[in-house]
């Protein structure tokens, strides 16, 4: 396929015109309107090609996010270092996650322009071509500049692109396997999976989980037909317990790797030719041996290939769906700029020691070490009585049996003491002024200056220190609350008596009014307060 740019012309209706001029209004046309067009016409286009455009926006991004955190052994670096060999979705989840309307702009306008090129070599008639743009011109006049949601218009175009043979998401099982597993979270995969129609269970089920242990039974040497059918009338929590018990990693809980492998099994693109890998060796690969196996595998040596023939194992390949060449012919065109980026390999070999799966080992030995300990101790307690240590009576302390030689009690630390609760409040509160006049003396000695008063001086400093203290409690606490209640009682009854004639309340107005603040009393003054706001009495 010839590559395009965006100053090429191509034809368009009976008019030459350039892409750059169509892209415009194109990149904005609902992708409703696009799957229904391409549907119309019967074209469908190799996931190749979106997954270049993905790989060739998001490459400069990228490689910056991680020279910014190239200090930080932290999981986000660690995923991005397998970008050269991310899936179809992990680049759409990536575009997404940077959020950035300049590269959805930049994706979708080099995605139509690899697209109209495709359309071109594949013979596209001008007028269909024609047909679309006028869609685009009539949609932005009608609606505007707005670009669509990129996840959904991603996910929705997915009908229009096919895989090669045994292929899923622009890799192979044997690629995808590593590549999930080292640089995908389990809702990414999940969400792969329901994008090829693979509805993942959560958990499995009761006879899924017995399966796995009577096959590891049976590996291991272990198996009789009487331990199946008691394994298999257990219950799922006795199936856990046996399976710690008897060394087997098996829950119902669905690991990273068993999320994969039901994908590929059940997926229409991987189903037909799919297999069990024989360990977890198949997993756990790093980022250059998966390199080096995709050039291996991949590499086709230059063939001048002529545009019918090419024409012609499409067409077949339609027909049969049978033949993996015949697809892969067409792919080196547009994958060969995909190969890694060597300086990205390079940069995370530090980092490759973070693993996302859960090894069980160390807990099984643990909890087979806490079995044997409880085992000892039940035994040890059927052998020989267990006395307990006198400290281990709880008893309530008193003072005679915790100090039988004195009385006074003790500061254990700070969060435990020993006496009554009177001797504690009582050296608490001779710390408090220890470390009071601990912090003074401080204060002084920076300062430079020395307190060599008399002991009697210092004693009236102490008690003064006292009565300023008692005299700001009870101005805080008793003198300002009080004060508070009487003239909000004031405001109360001056308004009632200002706003009512009643003739019962003029003898406590007389008697408040005894109070004078110069000529007139309390209420006379709240009276003249309210009347300077334009009230008028009753």
């Amino acid at each position: 396929m010839p590559k395009l740019s965006k100053e090429s012309m191509i034809k368009v209706g009976t008019n030459e015109r350039k892409i750059d001029e169509l892209i415009k209004t194109l990149i904005y046309l609902p992708v409703e309107q696009v799957v229904s067009f391409f549907q119309d016409i019967g074209l469908t286009i190799p996931r190749e090609l979106r997954i270049y455009v993905l790989k060739e926006t998001l490459r400069q991004r990228v490689a910056e996010t991680r020279r910014s955190r190239g200090t930080l052994a932290d999981e986000l670096n660690y995923r991005l270092s397998w970008f050269a060999e991310f899936s179809e979705t992990q680049l759409e989840n990536l575009l997404e996650f940077f959020d950035d309307e300049v590269l959805v702009k930049q994706f979708l306008e080099d995605f139509w322009t690899d697209v109209l090129g495709y359309m071109v070599d594949k013979q596209v008639p001008a007028n269909d071509i024609e047909r679309l743009v006028d869609e685009s011109v009539n949609y932005v006049k009608d609606k505007g500049l707005v670009f669509p949601d990129i996840k959904k218009y991603n996910r929705a175009l997915s009908v229009l692109f096919y895989d090669s043979f045994n292929r899923i998401d622009g890799l192979s099982p044997q690629k995808i396997r590593p590549v999930l597993y080292k640089s995908s979270t389990l809702s990414e995969v999940r969400d792969l999976g329901a994008k090829y129609g693979v509805k993942v269970p959560r958990r499995l089920k009761k006879n899924e989980l017995a399966d796995i242990i009577v096959n590891e039974l049976k590996d291991n040497g272990e198996y009789s037909e009487a331990l199946e059918k008691q394994v298999r009338s257990m219950s799922v929590l006795v199936l856990q317990r046996f399976a710690i018990d008897h060394d087997i990693k098996a829950s119902t809980e669905l690991k990273k790797e068993e999320i994969i492998e039901y994908i590929l099994k059940n997926a229409k693109e991987t189903r037909e030719a799919y297999f069990v890998p024989s360990s977890i060796a198949a997993y756990d690969q790093e980022l250059e041996e998966i390199s080096d196996e995709a050039k291996a595998e991949e590499t086709i040596p230059p063939v001048v290939v002529e545009e019918e023939k090419v024409e012609e194992t499409v067409m077949a390949e339609k027909a049969e769906e049978k033949e993996p060449e015949q697809v892969v012919e067409e792919k080196p065109v547009v994958e060969e700029p995909i190969e890694t980026v060597p300086e990205q390999v390079e940069e995370q070999k530090p980092v490759q020691v973070i693993q996302q799966s859960v090894n069980f080992d160390a807990l099984v030995a643990e909890v087979k070490a806490l079995r044997e300990t409880i085992a000892d101790l039940k035994a040890t307690k059927t052998e020989e009585p267990v006395v307990k240590e006198p400290e281990q009576v709880v008893e309530e302390p008193t003072e005679e049996t915790i100090y039988p030689e004195k009385g006074e009690p003790i500061v254990v630390n700070t969060a435990e003491f020993a006496g009554s609760s009177k001797n504690f409040k009582k050296i608490m509160k001779s710390e408090i002024q220890e470390k009071e006049a601990f912090i003074e003396k401080q204060e002084l000695q920076a300062e430079g200056i020395e307190d060599d008063r008399p002991g009697e001086l210092k004693a009236l400093g102490a008690v003064g220190k006292f009565f300023l203290k008692f005299f700001r409690i009870l101005i805080l606490k008793i003198v300002l609350p009080v004060l508070g209640i009487a003239i909000l009682l004031l405001v109360i009854y001056g308004s009632i008596d200002f706003f009512t004639d009643i003739d019962f309340l003029n003898g406590i107005t007389n008697a408040i009014n005894g109070f004078k603040i110069g000529n007139y009393g309390l209420l006379e003054h709240f009276f003249n307060l309210l009347k300077q706001f334009g009230l008028t009495p009753a």
